[in-house]
Formats: structure tokens, C-alpha cells, sequence
């Protein structure tokens, strides 16, 4: 809370760097320092913001500031300086600062359900060897199966594999992802796995032989349990087909067939990409992106923007807003449709993966660059019109 309480203070004195700002940024997730940024806020309007300019309707504006300009620089002279940082650190917190979404002058999102749309959760589908399916859910915990020589055990939150040192023949098992789910897995080899919604992964209930070899569909975190001697590889399943070799490291790969390319983000370690008769090699901080095409492309890598999901939160960096959709749409499992012209809308900012699809969409329609239409599990995505 000390450094929250710095942080504030830099940014209210104008001396905050663009690292510091981040970091206030991030520290705001938490509820309790959100709850303190808040505080902060309700004393700065009681005081009537001296020197501000700014009214409670100009609020959403500016929200915008940081959600519609990725380039906003944090040392930026401005006599509005504080209220637009404490304004958009709680529209931005978990929980934080609700009223700052409700615009006068045009309603931004039209709710016909009754009950919100509600974030996704963790919960997911074991195939087992003979086709018969687990569901993997509070329900069925403890040691739930056995297949080969592994017994599987659920604790509520993923499933690992423990060998019973029993010979057996290796049988493969898979665990799918439903829209709105996730889940984590421990593999036979002490490795662990992140799912995101609408993914899978299969792999052999033991790892035997010259090579440890999985396949993946959708996006997935790895955290490989290093061993020279037997090579971890991933089959990736998307528009295009490609292989990832490891020995032990961390990285994620995003592979979904609504997505222009595949994309592996490497955290640690090293990894080699490898396509046909094409392979390129990355290095920790890197991203490897493969797109319809024999050849990667390799460059930098967001690592924070890549590894969001795993951590609970969407970011957004100069985002279009049919990608910032495309994601809404597997996690809150709802159909999303546009109408007119939305080629020029990009976001940037961090939001929960917590919160409720309504709550997500008023911040989205707080920059005054798009607005949504909800109906049921439908959102229909259009662009922002002022009120006459």
C-alpha cells in the first residue's frame, strides 16, 4: 500500500514515469488497491478538483484518454492531470468505479437479458482412451480414473498424472475446453499446462521412448520439466500446422483457426519452430508468428499482452476491436456481430477476465469509439454516434 501511495502521489506531483505508471496500473487489479484509488477519487470530487475543468458526465472521456491512446505519455503536462489518472486507474480496477461508465447523452450498451453474461471459469472435458468423457468440475475430485499406468487425480482446479509403477501400454487421453472455460493440467513428466476456452491438448498418459510429444489446439501455456534426454514436443493445430521442440522452458502458443496466424511467445528458455522444411529458432522475449505462409516471422514479443489471459486479465495495446472481440466471444461464449464501419477502432488498456460481460463492454464503450447492442448471448458491435 506504500508503494500504491507513492505511486498516486508521483502522478498527482506529475513526476511519474511511463514504468511507474505500469506498474500503478497493475497494482490497481487488486481489489484493495482499488478500493484505496477510489477513496482517492471520492475526496478529489468532494474538494471539487481544483483547477481540473472537469464534471462527473466528462468522466467517460476520460476513460478514453488511456483506452483509445496507446501513446498517452504519463509525464504529459496537463492541469487535469491527476483526475484523469485516478479516473482511469478505477475504470479499470476490479470493481472500481462503476459510475464512471453512465454517460448522459447516449446510452452505449442495451441490455435485453435479464441475468448478466458471466465471465468464464475453469472447467473443461476429459476424453479418455476407450472415447468416454469425465467432466472435470467441483463434482468429481480426488482420484477420478486410471489409464495405463497413471492414476489421475482433480483437485478442482486441474488434474495431474502420477505413475503407479505398474507396467502398461501407453494410451492417450485429451482434455477439451468449452467456450467460456479453462484449466490447468500436470503431464506424466512433472510439466504444466494452461488451457484457455475453446482448446484442447492430447498426449500419452506416460512419456516414453526418444520424445515427450503432445498436440494443442486453441492457446495454451507450457511450464516444461527440463530433460535432455527426451525432447518435449507440441504439434500445433491451426490454419497452418507447425511443431515446437523445447528442452525445458516456458512459453505460450496461440493457435486458433479464427486467428490470421499462429503465434508462439517464448517467456524462458529456448525453443525451435519448425514448419515443413522451415525452422527458426527463439530466444526468451521473443515472439514467433506463422501465417499462411512456409516462412516465421520473428520479432519482440508483448509478453505481458501474451501472457494476460493466464493471469486473469485481458490487455489491450493498439488492439482492433474484431481481435478485442474475438477474444469477449470464447471467453464470455457469446456470438458477436458487427454493423458499419469499425476498420479504425483500436483500444488499448487492461481490463479483469472477472468481470461481468456488461461491465467489460462500458469500459470498451467509454472511449466513445464503438458501442454495443446486447441481446441474450448475442452482442452486436457498432460504431459510436454522438447524440445529436
Amino acid at each position: 500500500m506504500k508503494e500504491v501511495q507513492l505511486l498516486l502521489e508521483k502522478y498527482k506531483q506529475g513526476s511519474i514515469t511511463a514504468a511507474e505508471l505500469e506498474r500503478l496500473q497493475e497494482l490497481s487489479q487488486q481489489p484493495e488497491v482499488a478500493a484505496l484509488i477510489k477513496a482517492d477519487i471520492d475526496t478529489l470530487l468532494r474538494q471539487g478538483a481544483p483547477d481540473s475543468g472537469w464534471q462527473p458526465a466528462d468522466h467517460p472521456e476520460i476513460v478514453a484518454h488511456i483506452l483509445a491512446q496507446p501513446t498517452l505519455k504519463a509525464t504529459r503536462p496537463s492541469r487535469n492531470r491527476w483526475l484523469l489518472a485516478a479516473a482511469c486507474l478505477a475504470a479499470l480496477a476490479i470493481g472500481g468505479g462503476a459510475y464512471l461508465y453512465q454517460h448522459q447523452r447516449q446510452p452505449v450498451v442495451i441490455a435485453k437479458q435479464v441475468k448478466p453474461i458471466q465471465p468464464g471459469s475453469n472447467k473443461a472435458m476429459l476424453v479418455l482412451a476407450d472415447g468416454s468423457t469425465l467432466p472435470l468440475d467441483s463434482a468429481h475430485l480426488g482420484e477420478i480414473a486410471q489409464q495405463g499406468d497413471a492414476r489421475i487425480h482433480n483437485n478442482g482446479e486441474g488434474i495431474t498424472y502420477q505413475a503407479n509403477g505398474k507396467a502398461a501400454g501407453i494410451v492417450y487421453n485429451a482434455i477439451v475446453t468449452p467456450r467460456g472455460g479453462q484449466y490447468q493440467l500436470g503431464l506424466p513428466d512433472g510439466s504444466r499446462v494452461w488451457l484457455n476456452a475453446a482448446s484442447s491438448i492430447r498426449f500419452p498418459t506416460t512419456f516414453a521412448g526418444k520424445e515427450r510429444r503432445v498436440e494443442i489446439s486453441g492457446e495454451a501455456y507450457f511450464q516444461v520439466a527440463p530433460n535432455a534426454a527426451q525432447p518435449f514436443i507440441v504439434a500445433v493445430k491451426g490454419n497452418e500446422a507447425m511443431e515446437v521442440q523445447v528442452l525445458g522452458t516456458s512459453f505460450n502458443i496461440m493457435a486458433y483457426a479464427d486467428e490470421a496466424a499462429i503465434t508462439t511467445t517464448l517467456e524462458s528458455g529456448a525453443v525451435q519452430l519448425s514448419r515443413g522444411g522451415a525452422k527458426t529458432l527463439l530466444q526468451p522475449g521473443q515472439a514467433g508468428t506463422l501465417a499462411g505462409n512456409a516462412s516465421f516471422s520473428v520479432g519482440p514479443a508483448d509478453m505481458e499482452q501474451a501472457l494476460a489471459w493466464k493471469d486473469g486479465k485481458f490487455r489491450f495495446r493498439n488492439t482492433s476491436i474484431q481481435t478485442i472481440m474475438r477474444q469477449i466471444a470464447r471467453w464470455y461464449d457469446v456470438e458477436v456481430t458487427y454493423s458499419g464501419d469499425l476498420s479504425d477502432v483500436r483500444l488499448t488498456g487492461v481490463i479483469s477476465r472477472r468481470a461481468d460481460a456488461d461491465d467489460l463492454l462500458h469500459i470498451l464503450s467509454a472511449t466513445q469509439r464503438v458501442s454495443f447492442e446486447t441481446d441474450h448471448h448475442q452482442i452486436k458491435v457498432k460504431p459510436f454516434y454522438p447524440a445529436q
